[in-house]
């Protein structure tokens, strides 16, 4: 994980979410999708460091916040504006999926 991505749980969740906008995937350490999908985050979440906060979160170790999102399929991306669930995305995706979705968010 680069220095552009914040690890986040259970604890910290809401706090860092609740304003602003951001970009949060769930993953699972060992799965290869996952893998893939870190390495679009870790590029997109340099490309927008100035615009976008992008935060990770691990299955294994928040399965509350899992079950409150109601993310089904690991990976799972959802983007959040303003504590608000604004797009989910399922399964690792290129990075032009989400940076589309980025700068539709920013245009507003």
């Amino acid at each position: 994980m680069n220095d552009y991505i914040t690890q986040i749980d259970s604890y910290d969740f809401e706090e860092k979410l609740e304003c602003g906008t951001a970009l949060v995937y769930f993953y699972e350490y060992m799965d290869i999708q996952s893998k893939a999908l870190e390495a679009v985050m870790e590029e997109t979440a340099e490309k927008y460091a100035d615009s976008i906060r992008i935060f990770c979160v691990d299955v294994e170790q928040s399965p509350d916040i899992v079950i409150n999102f109601g993310v089904e399929s690991i990976p799972y991306v959802i983007v959040i504006k303003n504590g608000e669930v604004i797009e989910r995305i399922e399964g690792a995706n290129p990075p032009d999926i989400y940076e589309n979705i980025i700068e539709e968010i920013l245009s507003f």
